[in-house]
């Protein structure tokens, strides 16, 4: 009987030339020694052109010197149990990253040009630059904050190369909310929020902008509705904390939680003194604890919720999104990355070490790798969505 470490290289060959993803490449190799040297030379020449499987982490930028390292950028994998994988992006280094949808929205600290690149293919789509919005001027200790302001992105569409005319790009800058078409000169602003803003999401099954604020405030825009000028955001609700124990809304995300629902999810931190020796292994803070909260679109009703029904959720400098267990996604658990820029600006080495898993279960925190991987000086580890662009081979 033929045992498969005894498959002819030919048939090696064409079942390695079949595989689309570079995690199956990888698992492929590592059957037994025969597959791996039969099929060395064509699978690891192709290998490092074949994308990967999202979501996926992608690191921050390399503090070293070495001009090769920083046009590299290095992916966590949790399909393949948490491997590491560099890939070339240039169109990164030294950018300010945000993402949605598997694509990053780069700004450039010149002139503040913003684009939309593909990690994987490094497409590219040209944006207005920064400083044209309507209406949005600024004095020189405003510019410095915007500077270090790019929070959010999110798309009203999954695919930006797509004809969808109702496609738009929407963005936290600061103290802004935008958005553009490509192709468009400038930015349009959006108003009508009280307070500091936490996040942005867009309800594909609504056809509407939500936005939460300070005190857990929602609001929500039509922003696909060309007639509708100026854009302005309509109140829809406010978390009543006390009737879930809450005094205070203190970092808030908000996501799409099936077609008639918005899931609210708050982030509670524990701040430590200089003195302390937690200071020195995780920076100014460390997240404690998540809860999660359902409101009801149609009733107008809010519930805790203490089980996310086997689904994982994302957040950080990506577009929050949530996505079912398996494949290395651990059902039932918050994926975090650390999202506070402004504690981090006075350290020399930079920060970011406030990233892992929350397991809603037991409430316990795991840690994805050691944090001196995740520390930034600009552009933090953020989460790449799983995108609905095709395949596209021969990447370089």
């Amino acid at each position: 009987m033929t045992t498969w470490s005894d498959l002819l290289p030919e048939i090696l060959n064409n079942i390695s030339g079949k595989l689309d993803f570079y995690e199956d490449s990888v698992n492929f190799l590592c059957v037994c020694t025969s597959w791996k040297s039969s099929s060395a030379t064509t699978t690891k020449h192709s290998i490092q052109h074949l994308p990967s499987r999202l979501p996926m982490l992608m690191l921050a930028e390399s503090n070293t010197d070495e001009d090769d390292e920083h046009e590299l950028r290095t992916f966590l994998l949790l399909s393949n149990g948490g491997t590491m994988r560099k890939l070339p992006l240039p169109e990164a280094q030294r950018q300010r990253c945000v993402s949605t949808h598997g694509w990053l929205l780069t700004t450039g600290e010149e002139e503040f040009y913003t684009k939309l690149v593909n990690p994987l293919t490094r497409a590219q789509i040209d944006l207005p630059r920064l400083y044209m919005f309507d209406e949005l001027y600024f004095d020189q200790d405003e510019w410095m904050y915007y500077l270090f302001s790019m929070r959010k992105v999110v798309f009203t569409s999954p695919n930006p190369l797509s004809s969808d005319p109702s496609f738009r790009v929407i963005i936290i800058w600061g103290r802004t909310i935008g958005f553009c078409q490509p192709g468009d000169v400038s930015w349009t602003r959006i108003k009508g929020w009280e307070g500091h803003l936490f996040d942005i999401s867009y309800h594909g099954a609504r056809k509407r902008l939500y936005v939460v604020a300070t005190m857990g405030t929602i609001y929500e825009c039509d922003v696909t509705n060309d007639v509708l000028c100026p854009k302005t955001l309509s109140r829809v609700t406010t978390f009543p904390g006390e009737e879930f124990g809450c005094s205070c809304v203190p970092w808030a995300y908000l996501l799409e939680w099936g077609c008639d629902s918005l899931l609210m999810v708050t982030r509670e931190r524990y701040y430590f003194k200089k003195h302390d020796d937690e200071y020195g292994r995780y920076g100014p803070y460390m997240t404690s604890r998540f809860q999660c909260f359902v409101f009801g679109l149609d009733d107008g009703k809010w519930s805790k919720i203490t089980s996310l029904g086997g689904k994982a959720v994302f957040i950080g400098f990506n577009s929050s999104f949530a996505i079912d267990g398996g494949e290395g996604v651990k059902p039932d658990c918050i994926y975090f990355t650390d999202d506070l820029y402004e504690p981090y600006r006075g350290l020399p080495e930079g920060g970011g070490g406030d990233v892992g898993i929350y397991h809603m279960f037991n409430g316990r925190i795991e840690t994805l790798f050691e944090s001196q991987e995740s520390v930034f000086r600009s552009s933090p580890p953020l989460w790449l969505q799983t995108s609905t662009l095709p395949i596209i081979k021969g990447i370089k």
